[in-house]
């Protein structure tokens, strides 16, 4: 499947919900509690309920939902491992088959199989990451705060240019929400975290959170291979939906 078929099949899957849970099945995931660590300590893995969700074509065994304090959670493949890094700028989640050390320095690349979902706060120096992501993705939904993060001049323009991700596909799905498609072997917006290229491209979703005048901005990144090309789709959608809503999920 190439990078543009891929992004159109994820398009519909995002924005057609109610057909799908139509055709789906109602089922209960779990909760799986991470370990976190970063600016003000170490936090223990939370405990939390199992999720209720629609799913179409994959089964509840292959899912579950992950999420540390602070920062959101994450639906995943079931019995991956976990771990959330944070600070000021906001925090990730990463979920890998293999544990992962976040903090380790330097800082760990990833090129294998994983689900990342970071969240920057632009209240904080996060907005220099939610301004350049934003030039790329919502240029025109937020110029304004594009302007003034770019009249502080304590990022460069070649931060801020449009042309940064240029070898992406990216769709709109919404005002607030896009997904985007980094090839294989390629630096893009899908390795902007912790995963590095490698022979299988990463697709993901990006959503502005919150008020358009301080906007806070969500990054769910997956890359699980032609084997689970299925679930990878499902994963997109319900960590879609999650996005979109007040708070999450």
């Amino acid at each position: 499947m190439n990078r543009i078929s891929a992004l159109v099949g994820l398009s519909i899957a995002i924005l057609m919900p109610h057909a799908a849970e139509a055709q789906g099945t109602q089922d209960t995931v779990p909760f799986v509690g991470c370990p976190a660590d970063g600016q003000t300590g170490y936090f223990a893995p939370p405990r939390g309920s199992p999720k209720v969700v629609d799913l179409h074509g994959v089964s509840a065994q292959s899912v579950a939902y992950y999420e540390g304090k602070p920062g959101p959670g994450v639906f995943a493949p079931r019995g991956w491992h976990c771990q959330v890094a944070y600070g000021s700028a906001g925090s990730t989640i990463v979920v890998t088959p293999d544990f992962i050390n976040l903090l380790h320095h330097p800082a760990p690349r990833v090129s294998g199989h994983a689900v990342e979902l970071a969240l920057s706060l632009a209240g904080t120096s996060g907005r220099f990451r939610v301004a350049a992501y934003a030039s790329r993705l919502f240029p025109n939904v937020i110029p304004d705060f594009i302007g003034r993060v770019k009249s502080e001049g304590l990022v460069t323009d070649s931060d801020l240019a449009a042309e940064r991700y240029r070898q992406d596909s990216v769709s709109n799905l919404g005002h607030l929400l896009v997904a985007f498609v980094t090839p294989a072997g390629v630096n893009g917006l899908g390795t902007a975290g912790y995963l590095e290229p490698s022979a299988d491209a990463i697709r993901g979703l990006a959503a502005i959170v919150g008020d358009l005048e301080e906007p806070d901005m969500a990054i769910v990144r997956l890359r699980l291979g032609a084997s689970m090309q299925q679930l990878e789709v499902a994963l997109l959608r319900l960590n879609g939906e999650c996005m979109q809503r007040p708070g999450g999920c």
